[in-house]
């Protein structure tokens, strides 16, 4: 890693002079060139040591990541939303299959992003990449705003349009996730922690919000619209909040050179010994669980219980199916939630222990029984969020500070993987173990005096 320029050591300077009381942060550091070089050996928990030695948290990165993933969740969640807006129905097979590969554009651009941003914005630093993640979902609501006003009468162009969204919302998480974690690592890990936990937050607020608001409100579910201009506006707020309290100081002892990092750590033996070995299993268990969670949250559970009411006989009662997914998303928030705050430590564990709930989780999904299918999504969930948040501590623990970067792109990229496969075994689940074995959900809702009971909102 080079060594400091002037104006670098000026911005340490100035970072903690504003926020330490004394200058403890050079006493590392000799007057030197040479001795004002970072050894390449220090963790992300040393270099936050040393460049925020009194551990202020900036609770701020919170309102940063927390719209992005707001954004993220409306566009995976509200695609049957969309898809009526513009006016193609589910009889219409040759349009639903068309924009079906739109909608995909989502996971593809991620997976691809994961480890593209690399090759793709090789030009600038992890902070910047931040920024362009941001401009880019807020231009996939654009777009998407653009099909409700003026393109929806359009079928052809507002498929068109669904692609470019969908791209560049891939494009927007696949880059964002693993820049915004590595830029903040010099901030310590108790900030880090409110990144962490503004993930589950911002899905959650669109999956489960969103879902009760559409149950409650007739005209909201009429104008989609409201929920897209929402997040646009957190998006740009987000942003500003990342510029002016964030971006300065982000990831100032990260000079080298980023396409020097992935040619050297693609084909080094020693390099990759030194930051992907130890992830090793750390990779494999989130390609698993990442599978288990595309697949249930809430994915296969949405083929399960299709119908407008659903029985919940153990009660005597009747739920609608909002009210139901949004309980079931709730149960997903507590447990990744929890799980997150839980697991944030420094002692770690083998990361398979959590897929042993994951396994736990799939089975009660399988029995077909509704009124247990939340546990379902609260095991699962925990596992997701302790594997997440233990290997961002093992990362930041044992991972040099120069490998940060790619270590976090190759752990999602790996976990991206579970994923494809995950949502697209979707419906070879369904039609091949789902609808054989339990029969497909009736077409029409029970009408029962029941379903208008106090569970029934």
């Amino acid at each position: 890693m080079g060594a400091f320029d002037d104006e670098e050591k000026e911005h340490l300077l100035s970072i903690n002079n504003t926020y330490g009381d004394d200058e403890e942060v050079f006493n590392t550091f000799d007057d030197t060139e040479d001795d004002f070089e970072l050894n390449d050996e220090k963790t992300g928990d040393k270099i936050s040591m040393m460049i925020n030695p009194n551990n202020k948290v900036f609770y701020e990165i919170f309102f940063v990541v927390y719209p992005l993933f707001c954004g993220y969740a409306i566009l995976f969640s509200y695609q049957a939303n969309l898809k009526s807006v513009i006016g193609i129905s589910d009889a219409d097979k040759h349009n639903s299959k068309i924009i079906g590969v739109g909608f995909s554009m989502l996971y593809v651009g991620n997976l691809i992003f994961r480890l593209g941003h690399n090759v793709v914005f090789a030009f600038t630093t992890s902070r910047n990449r931040v920024l362009i993640a941001t401009s880019s979902m807020i231009l996939s609501m654009c777009t998407i705003l653009v099909i409700i006003f003026f393109t929806k009468d359009n079928t052809t162009f507002s498929i068109i349009l669904v692609y470019v969204a969908y791209i560049l919302g891939g494009l927007a998480i696949g880059s964002f996730e693993a820049n915004v974690l590595s830029s903040i690592t010099p901030l310590g890990k108790d900030t880090k922690f409110w990144a962490i936990v503004a993930m589950p937050c911002g899905i959650n607020t669109v999956t489960i919000g969103g879902f009760l608001l559409l149950g409650w409100s007739k005209w909201l579910s009429n104008n989609i619209w409201v929920f897209y201009i929402c997040v646009i506006i957190l998006l740009i707020a987000g942003t500003i909040c990342y510029f002016l309290r964030i971006y300065w100081l982000a990831q100032s002892v990260s000079t080298i050179s980023l396409q020097k990092l992935v040619k050297d750590s693609c084909f080094d033996v020693e390099n990759l010994k030194a930051w992907l070995w130890p992830l090793k299993f750390h990779c494999v268990a989130l390609m698993i669980d990442m599978f288990c969670v595309s697949l249930l949250a809430p994915g296969l559970i949405l083929y399960m219980y299709d119908t407008k009411d659903i029985d919940f006989s153990w009660f005597g009662c009747y739920i609608n199916k909002f009210t139901f997914t949004a309980i079931y998303n709730s149960f997903f928030f507590i447990g990744d939630f929890t799980s997150r705050k839980i697991f944030y430590t420094n002692r770690l564990f083998n990361p398979f222990l959590f897929l042993i709930l994951s396994g736990i989780g799939v089975a009660i999904a399988l029995s077909h029984i509704v009124e247990i299918a939340p546990l379902c999504a609260l095991l699962v969930a925990f596992a997701n969020g302790s594997i997440y948040t233990q290997t961002n501590r093992k990362i930041d623990r044992d991972i040099s500070e120069k490998f940060n970067l790619i270590a976090f792109s190759t752990w999602l990229f790996v976990g991206d993987i579970g994923s494809v496969i995950g949502s697209n075994s979707i419906q070879f689940i369904v039609d091949g173990i789902i609808y054989p074995i339990y029969g497909s959900p009736p077409t029409s809702s029970q009408d029962s005096s029941v379903a208008h009971s106090l569970l029934c909102l």
